[in-house]
């Protein structure tokens, strides 16, 4: 079986990177959406009854209730442990010793806090994925305070099976979904050509797509029944190339998602999940193109640069 410790590198930091992303994302809305005259103020799900710690954070587990003890009200708390969680990711992104299993614990922990009292804007798909995937994160992740964590957590292969179980449930039943529902524009094909419009925050490229005729639509429908029904069963394949062919699929398929709307990090974390389906010889494939393009180019920057000198 291939290696799969630049997948797993690979698939860290991506989730560090993700982490700051939505750290900096939710700290710039608090005030207007938690603050004390915000839509929804957080401090109005902190019930402070004067029961000890512990019981307060079994009952509901964020670290806000930490606030009181601190000093600060809620906002202030919130908007401290977003920052925290924003310069903890972008510490782990910058340096490859801190995406460790207690890191990924100190970020799951920070962004369930603000998941407890987020109520309805962060009751999304995208903040229950996120959840759980930054969760199997600890799992994934080396214990550097554990001498020669590393290199087992690297070359454990159940771990990170958990990622690509993730990867299949997500898309087997976006898919399934979708008919189960029982929605007359799945069934009759004809969802996109709504879909463009309606949803929540299109891209200046949805209406393009939009104007796109309804056999286009239909087509692509089917297209995306194939890939999120029938192609997620390929993730568990014995044939390498069978798994290849099911990762740049769906990675087609949420590019194009990304390209016409706004979805938050929802795309970017499948993305994230679907390099559970890659191993080293692929990645160091791509790492080898990479590196030609650039001696390719140095090479013609320096025959211009010779080509300069020797012109009059």
């Amino acid at each position: 079986m291939e290696d799969i410790i630049l997948p797993r590198r690979l698939f860290l930091w991506c989730m560090a990177l993700i982490y700051m992303v939505a750290f900096v994302s939710l700290y710039v809305q608090i005030p207007g959406l938690y603050g004390n005259d915000g839509l929804l103020p957080a401090r109005w799900q902190l019930r402070y009854t004067g029961k000890p710690l512990l019981d307060q954070l079994l009952s509901s587990p964020t670290l806000l209730w930490l606030g009181p003890h601190l000093g600060l009200d809620t906002q202030t708390a919130m908007e401290l442990l977003c920052l925290t969680g924003a310069a903890l990711s972008l510490a782990a992104m910058l340096v490859e010793a801190l995406r460790d299993s207690l890191v990924f614990f100190c970020l799951w922990a920070l962004y369930l806090s603000m998941y407890q009292v987020g109520q309805v804007f962060l009751y999304f798909q995208w903040d229950n994925l996120l959840l759980e995937t930054g969760f199997l994160c600890i799992l994934v992740a080396p214990l550097t305070s554990v001498r020669g964590s590393r290199a087992v957590r690297e070359h454990d292969r159940v771990t990170f099976w958990l990622i690509r179980w993730l990867l299949f449930r997500l898309m087997f039943a976006s898919g399934v979904v979708k008919l189960t529902s029982r929605c007359p524009t799945w069934w009759g094909l004809t969802a996109l050509t709504y879909h463009y419009e309606t949803q929540c925050i299109p891209t200046p490229l949805a209406w393009f797509a939009h104007q796109l005729p309804v056999w286009w639509h239909k087509l692509s429908v089917v297209g995306t029944f194939v890939i999120e029904i029938p192609l997620p069963l390929l993730f568990f394949s014995p044939l390498r190339r069978l798994r290849l062919g099911a990762f740049y699929l769906q990675v087609l398929l949420q590019v194009l998602i990304i390209l016409s709307g706004n979805y938050n990090v929802f795309n970017l974390l499948t993305l994230t999940l679907c390099l559970s389906l890659l191993d080293d010889r692929h990645v160091n494939f791509w790492l080898r193109k990479a590196n030609k393009f650039d001696d390719e180019n140095n090479g013609t920057i320096q025959r211009i640069s010779r080509w300069g000198v020797l012109l009059p």
